[in-house]
């Protein structure tokens, strides 16, 4: 006899929420040691992500391995880059100490892309594991820029066309302020018109 069992359409999370943190506060953490994984650690909402058990999951494991190996320094205004082996063998010394299984580093490579999002979704952070030089890094602010410039132009007509069209809903007195509202929150991004 087949047993139908319970499905739902609506998948589980596979990340928490965002937090609510001030700029100013993040920036303080950011100069603490661990200072991102004690805020993921600390928050009830993350718990079921963060630890498995009383231990933490493989993605905190690696970030937190990687922090401790300066991930959250800088070298002038670059950010440090840390290799993944150093990272990996942070984490088979401390799984060895356990009479566990170590792991590879492509697994801790694997385990710092879920913990980069991890971090993007609870603070708008951005870490890129890196497999060709196998290091990991935060995004710095030229990187960061550079991307920005990127997408902007990938969407730079688009945005002309949209902002024409809200002009003419405007000019015509439609109401489009729901279909705004619904990009905002689809996007985080906020869209206003020039005068």
């Amino acid at each position: 006899m087949a047993i139908n069992f319970p499905r739902r359409e609506k998948a589980a999370a596979k990340v928490g929420p965002r937090l609510e943190i001030s700029p100013l506060d993040l920036e303080a953490q950011m100069s603490n040691q661990h200072g991102l994984s004690a805020l993921l650690c600390a928050a009830e909402t993350w718990e079921p992500f963060a630890w498995k058990g009383n231990d933490l999951s493989s993605p905190m494991r690696a970030l937190y391995a990687a922090e401790s190996r300066g991930l959250l320094q800088k070298r002038g205004d670059r950010p440090v880059e840390v290799a993944i082996a150093d990272i990996a063998a942070d984490i088979n010394g401390y799984l060895l100490t356990f009479g566990k299984k170590t792991i590879s580093e492509n697994a801790v490579l694997n385990n710092l892309r879920q913990a980069a999002l991890y971090l993007n979704a609870a603070l708008g952070i951005s870490i890129r594991p890196d497999r060709q030089s196998m290091t990991v890094q935060v995004v710095g602010e030229l990187e960061t820029v550079e991307t920005i410039e990127r997408y902007f132009s990938q969407v730079e007509a688009k945005l002309k066309k949209l902002g024409s069209q809200i002009k003419h809903a405007e000019a015509m007195g439609y109401s489009v302020s729901h279909v705004l509202q619904a990009a905002e929150s689809a996007t985080g991004i906020k869209l206003l018109t020039s005068a």
